[in-house]
């Protein structure tokens, strides 16, 4: 019902749209990473969102890296480029169910496994040691400010049927004793999908469940606060977003996901098989090589041209807020609103936002040079919203115009 009322907004006819978990980004499909995306251009308000269309061939400045997606495919320099970067200070991201070799061979003496156990060489989240099958899956964090006591339920879904899914984690022999690996969350209690690796003045932060960040979870409050939680561990900066295009591959892999590339002959190798083929591959091979040899002087390399941001910190609340407004569940907008406003206060000023009473309104007014007066009509209105059994779409606008000048006023 949500995912029809999504389509509607923005135009479309559902279900005019695919199951298959490609993670494009540009996409309102289930398994797409509009609505992500959408959240994290506006997650730090007034830093830049960059997205790396050349993925990391790009240089990497200074912020949070960020990469969701069904796999993560890097060559030897784009690791070294992102250890670098991580090692200057900064974070990365990355939620994938196959986590690079490459990156844990470089961590592999922060890690301490039994090689006689598992075959480290050959294999890292991939195998049945592990993955975990099931139709639905409780996520949670291990930080007690930050858990559910309920958990977060995580599904995979074809239409209106659930699917049994592999739900990858790391194994709990990688945290054994003087490991400098942390576990931020579990699946189920006892598996670890969600952890955080130092490295160097920064960090890795690794997610084996990028379902979870889909426009279908997002869509449920559960699902976009357990998103909010996550990304909570991200400092306040830049974003980089890797824009990686859709894997041809995961065609074949059929409506229930996306397939490895691993698992699939490569165009390469077809080519090299067949003798006509590999000639001609052979020639071209030469021709570039040749092309090379006689422009060997250097050129400057092209200098991308960035599209500005246009975003502002209205269209998120747009995006999610239209699909309360549709269902004239005002209640729920304004507490969205409102939540979004208290981690804006949290990030800005460093004020608990547990107590929302007169101490932290005149807190709030000192260290934001909004008058006090205006802060306490922001809470008096939240409380009545809070308290009332409906809430009518006036009101809603006028909270909203509140909100909006303390944004505008504050320093």
């Amino acid at each position: 019902m949500l995912l029809a009322l999504l389509y509607k907004q923005c135009g479309g006819n559902a279900p005019a749209y695919s199951w298959k978990e490609h993670y494009l980004s540009d996409s309102k499909d289930p398994y797409g990473t509009f609505l992500v995306r959408n959240l994290l251009e506006t997650y730090f308000h007034g830093e830049n969102f960059v997205v790396l269309k050349d993925s990391l061939n790009e240089r990497l400045d200074t912020g949070s890296f960020v990469y969701i997606g069904d796999q993560f495919w890097v060559d030897s320099a784009a690791m070294s480029q992102l250890l670098g970067f991580a090692s200057r200070g900064n974070q990365v991201f990355i939620a994938c169910p196959y986590l690079p070799q490459m990156l844990f061979d470089t961590l592999n003496d922060q890690i301490c496994v039994n090689d006689t156990m598992y075959d480290y060489e050959s294999t890292v989240f991939d195998g049945d040691l592990y993955q975990l099958t099931d139709t639905i899956v409780t996520a949670n964090f291990e930080h007690p400010s930050l858990a559910d006591e309920n958990g977060y339920k995580l599904h995979r879904r074809f239409l209106n049927t659930l699917q049994n899914y592999e739900w990858s984690y790391m194994p709990e022999e990688y945290f054994c004793e003087g490991t400098s690996l942390t576990p931020l969350g579990k699946l189920n209690g006892e598996h670890t999908n969600f952890l955080r690796i130092p490295f160097g003045k920064g960090e890795f932060l690794l997610n084996t469940t990028p379902i979870a960040f889909t426009n279908i979870h997002l869509l449920d409050k559960h699902g976009l606060d357990y998103t909010a939680k996550v990304f909570s561990h991200l400092k306040k900066g830049k974003i980089l977003w890797d824009e990686r295009p859709y894997d041809p591959f995961a065609e074949y892999a059929g409506e229930g996901g996306g397939g490895s590339r691993m698992d699939k002959e490569s165009p390469l190798k077809y080519i090299l098989k067949q003798p006509s083929l590999a000639w001609a591959w052979y020639v071209l091979l030469g021709m570039a090589v040749t092309y090379v040899i006689f422009r060997a002087k250097r050129r400057q390399r092209v200098i991308p041209v960035l599209e500005k941001n246009v975003n502002t910190s209205l269209e998120f609340i747009g995006t999610i807020g239209r699909l309360f407004f549709l269902q004239n569940n005002h209640r729920q907008l304004a507490a969205q609103k409102m939540r979004l406003f208290l981690i804006f206060v949290h990030e800005r000023y460093h004020l608990p936002t547990k107590d929302l009473n007169d101490q932290f309104a005149k807190g709030l007014a000192i260290r934001s040079d909004v008058p006090e007066a205006h802060i306490q009509k922001i809470l008096n209105l939240n409380r009545n919203i809070s308290n009332s059994g409906h809430l009518s779409s006036d009101t809603l606008v006028d909270f909203h115009r509140l909100m909006e000048k303390f944004y505008r006023e504050c320093r």
